[in-house]
């Protein structure tokens, strides 16, 4: 009995330090929980952290793991949130994919926040209660970890395949640097420091010259595909003989083959295998909700209800940030093709939706739609300062445009931007409560005993 009292005594000794470092370590992930800062700007290894922070404090509702990764072998993060009140099964699937554009970086703080207000709030929100004890909801917050550190540097939207732009059989061999610390990447002009600006000559980007060949930034890390235009749903399409022609703007960005880049090899992929009844990718550059299709002025089968629900989106989004959004089918917006809305649906029948998040600078009332919705910020302007003789060439200029001088720097107010994405997201997911959900088309399991 003595023996037994001992061994009884030594294993709580040796479990109490377990229990307290797992209660201090869990204390430490709720304190993190509790203190984002959503007005900030944050970095790639900000959203994958958060990702495990929520799966390790909500083990109940939210697991993560990649579904893919880049070039660079950074994985492509997801997280699925949803209770076990019912059988998954019985559950309707939502999807949200943000940033597939590097330098769009509002776009992932928005599925971000949309994760962590859906994790942090199950327990005390009877709405998102609700909605994850009936839905399962997956988010990818950066689809394009690659573009979106780049840009951290330089406002690139490309992913980082590897690419030779001066033919000197070395990829990404001069790529911009801050050469003058200023945490700026200028474009670099010649010109008399008495000339006017539009004397002036471009001749590269702020860089080292790390190939020494006398051109500046000639071969930066950016690649020529623009992956929303890579999809395996009408990709490279063209029409020559429709009026208005159809397709044909994508040649230079799409790729040598549909969705050969591993971002959407793994986008494609994981939906392939989840059954989703609506999605929303998240963009910036415009202030609106968008629907299919993206390469014709043709309206889809569901047209109707995927315009009331961009509306009711719209709405959300105006009544949450208040500024003005509008809504209508991609075509309107630009023709594109093998965009993610268009293979969600042509190729899913995914209900699927693109959210503008943010554009920035001041709105202007009397113009287009596109011109009165902004997000009414004071964007720096241009700045020109003279270098004299830089990396041995006489008078040169540094134009800090005001896109590079905003890399890195959130809008402000950014908190009601990303709770306008989640309330838009919020109907989006309301408008679903029945329907048939994703369906991999036949020919995809040919050859595999289906």
């Amino acid at each position: 009995m003595k023996k037994l009292t001992l061994l009884f005594l030594a294993l709580v000794l040796l479990i109490a330090p377990c229990n307290s470092v797992f209660a201090q370590s869990n204390k430490n992930t709720d304190d993190k929980l509790q203190s984002i800062n959503w007005d900030e700007r944050h970095t790639i290894e900000f959203h994958d952290n958060l990702l495990k922070d929520l799966a390790i404090k909500y083990p109940n509702i939210a697991k993560t793991y990649p579904i893919g990764h880049t070039w660079r072998e950074r994985k492509i993060n997801a997280i699925e949130l949803t209770s076990n009140v019912k059988n998954e099964k019985n559950k309707t699937g939502i999807a949200v994919i943000g940033n597939i554009h590097g330098n769009e970086q509002e776009s992932a703080e928005s599925a971000s926040y949309t994760a962590w207000w859906l994790a942090t709030n199950y327990n005390t929100d009877k709405k998102v209660k609700n909605i994850l004890d009936n839905y399962t909801v997956y988010i990818v917050p950066v689809m394009n970890p690659d573009g979106y550190a780049q840009s951290f540097i330089y406002p690139i939207r490309e992913n980082l395949r590897p690419t030779d732009r001066n033919g000197n059989n070395i990829v990404f061999s001069d790529p911009y640097s801050d050469t003058d610390g200023d945490g700026i990447i200028a474009d670099i002009y010649v010109g008399a420091k008495d000339s006017a600006i539009k004397d002036r000559k471009k001749i590269g980007m702020e860089s080292a010259d790390w190939d020494k060949n006398g051109v500046f930034g000639d071969d930066p890390k950016q690649s020529t595909i623009d992956l929303n235009r890579t999809f395996d749903y009408l990709w490279n399409y063209l029409d020559v003989d429709r009026k208005p022609a159809l397709g044909g703007n994508a040649y230079t960005r799409a790729g040598a083959n549909p969705a050969i880049e591993p971002e959407v090899k793994a986008v494609q992929n994981f939906l392939l295998t989840k059954k989703v009844h609506a999605l929303a990718t998240l963009h910036t550059g415009i202030q609106c909700v968008l629907t299919p299709w993206c390469n014709t002025p043709e309206k889809p089968k569901d047209a109707k209800f995927m315009e009331k629900v961009a509306a009711d989106m719209t709405k959300a989004l105006e009544d949450t940030t208040g500024r003005k959004f509008y809504s209508k089918q991609s075509y309107d917006d630009y023709p594109t093709s093998a965009e993610m809305i268009d293979w969600t649906y042509g190729r899913l029948g995914i209900h699927s939706y693109t959210i503008e998040v943010y554009r920035g600078g001041k709105s202007n009332p009397k113009g287009t739609i596109e011109e009165q919705c902004a997000w009414n910020n004071e964007l720096p302007a241009d700045i020109w300062e003279y270098k004299g003789e830089w990396n041995g060439v006489k008078d040169v200029w540094f134009r800090k445009t005001s896109r590079a001088q905003m890399v890195g720097i959130a809008p402000p107010e950014q908190t009601k931007m990303v709770e306008g994405a989640k309330n838009a997201i919020l109907k989006m997911i309301e408008s679903e409560p029945y329907g048939p959900g994703s369906e991999a088309p036949e020919y995809l399991f040919w050859g595999n005993g289906w």
